[in-house]
């Protein structure tokens, strides 16, 4: 053992090198190619406030109905990537899809009314490239769209700018919540909310070219 750690001192050849290129070489031949997606990411605000009321028990059922709602609805054409008890990473070929199965999820929720607890998901949406590896995904794509949903409050659907430029429906159809601060991104992003319980021409907000702040108030 000493003889072999001295000739890696020495400038010789080290197994740990080898097995280092190796992984190198290897991960640069089967290295994944991003591809276009819409991600949808749900969550429940305010999930350890209706688990500390519940109890955990009851928690649990109000959740795992959640996730059957979220995962069986019929407009579900996406599939399931990631599943945290509370909330979900969805990935979509389409903005369209997405929105429509976001529009789904908050009908559902909001008609189904599992406990007397008040319960509400937020969603947030975007549009990029990402990699999709060993049943998961992965990139910077996945981080903004993270950083979207939490900056919704319950009962809302929130887009970026990206999204919204590849979703079919009419630019009337949303409200500009202009240019927005997002933690971990230096530049801000144009955020675009879906209002899928409101005539969206009584609900129009003006646009703002200024920056706003990457937080809002408690959750509704």
């Amino acid at each position: 053992m000493a003889a072999r750690e001295d000739a890696n001192d020495a400038g010789g050849p080290s197994e740990f090198a080898f097995l280092t290129t190796q992984t190198v070489l290897a991960e640069a031949v089967s290295s994944p190619v991003p591809v276009a997606r819409a991600l949808l990411l749900i969550d429940v605000p305010g999930s350890l406030r209706v688990t500390r009321e519940l109890g955990d028990a009851r928690a649990y059922h109000v959740l795992k109905y959640l996730a059957e709602t979220v995962r069986l609805a019929d407009t579900n054409t996406g599939r399931v990537v990631r599943s945290l008890g509370d909330g979900f990473v969805l990935v979509f070929d389409s903005v369209d899809e997405a929105l429509a199965h976001a529009v789904t999820a908050q009908e559902e929720v909001s008609r189904g009314k599992p406990t007397d607890v008040p319960l509400k998901i937020r969603c947030g949406i975007h549009y990029g490239d990402l990699i999709e590896a060993d049943g998961g995904v992965f990139g910077v794509a996945v981080y903004l769209a993270s950083r979207v949903r939490a900056h919704a409050h319950g009962g809302e659907i929130l887009l970026t700018e990206a999204a919204r430029e590849a979703c079919s429906a009419p630019d009337r159809a949303f409200n500009d919540f202009g240019p927005t601060l997002l933690p971990g991104f230096e530049d801000p992003v144009r955020v675009y909310e879906y209002p899928w319980q409101k005539d969206p021409e009584a609900c129009a907000i003006k646009p703002t070219e200024q920056p706003t702040a990457g937080w809002r108030s408690a959750p509704r």
